[in-house]
């Protein structure tokens, strides 16, 4: 006996049962709308953060029970801020590290790796330091440039040209 015909179209498809959780649907449908939800409360943030140090409202603390010993306009001495949970900036506690000033900055040279005074010249083009050794000067413009933005050109005679110049 033969087998009896489908009685269904070919493009019937049979159903499945698919659960759906609301992870799936945050990940999925809802992704965009809630990918822009972070991405404002983000801006948000910084937005607010930048307002109140422009305003000079930054909070000094993170703890108000141990108050910040207040900076002299003699020694002028940088900080890094922090983003506090509830969005505002504050100025660091007196136990964390400052930033050194930048008369007594002291950088390792980007070609030989030896100490350099931060009055040595810099490279022109990516302003990092640099000793007299690795300091090559543009055949063209004549800027101090780093052995990295700048190209040995050998012509008749070998010429150092920068990256702006080639």
């Amino acid at each position: 006996m033969p087998k009896r015909p489908c009685p269904f179209d070919e493009t019937y498809s049979p159903q499945t049962k698919i659960h759906v959780g609301a992870k799936q649907v945050e990940n999925g449908v809802m992704k965009k709308d809630k990918m822009k939800a972070v991405y404002d409360r983000t801006l948000n943030l910084l937005f607010t953060g930048a307002k109140n140090v422009m305003n000079n409202n930054a909070v000094d603390v993170m703890d108000t029970s141990a108050p910040c010993p207040a900076v002299t306009s003699s020694t002028t001495s940088l900080h890094q801020l922090i983003l506090t949970s509830c969005g505002t900036l504050a100025k660091p506690s007196s136990g964390t590290k400052t930033l050194p000033d930048q008369s007594q900055a002291v950088s390792a040279c980007v070609g030989c790796q030896c100490v350099v005074p931060s009055s040595r010249p810099s490279c022109s083009y990516c302003e990092c330091k640099l000793c007299d050794t690795c300091l090559r000067s543009c055949h063209f413009c004549g800027g101090f440039f780093c052995p990295r933005c700048s190209l040995v050109v050998y012509f008749q005679e070998e010429k150092v040209v920068c990256l702006s110049c080639c």
